[in-house]
């Protein structure tokens, strides 16, 4: 029972955390990567990354656009998150709900 609650305890601690701050993985005049720890089964967009990301590209006159997000690796919590910066805006929307559908199971009798 101890060896269940040692696994089950970190596990379920790790589900009521916030996400971390974003650190600046990558920037550049089109580019720029966020990388921050989030605590879900599928990649979490941050109102602060987004903000970052709409600053900075706004310093050289451009708009943030959302490229997705992944993983870092599966024993982390860690994300990176990469916007291209760009004259024209486009939806976001469309991406963002791609990357949000949870995974499916499949059960094995």
């Amino acid at each position: 029972m101890r060896k269940y609650l040692a696994i089950a305890l970190p596990l379920a601690v790790a589900g009521c955390m916030a996400p971390t701050p974003p650190v600046q993985e990558y920037a550049s005049s089109n580019a720029i990567s966020l990388r921050y720890s989030a605590f879900d089964s599928v990649p979490t967009l941050t109102a602060e990354a987004r903000d970052m990301a709409i600053q900075h590209c706004a310093k050289y006159g451009k708009y943030a656009n959302y490229q997705g997000g992944n993983a870092v690796n599966p024993l982390t919590t860690d994300e990176i998150h990469r916007f291209a910066c760009e004259r024209k805006k486009v939806d976001d929307s469309v991406v963002i709900a791609g990357q949000s559908r949870r995974p499916t199971y499949i059960f094995i009798d």
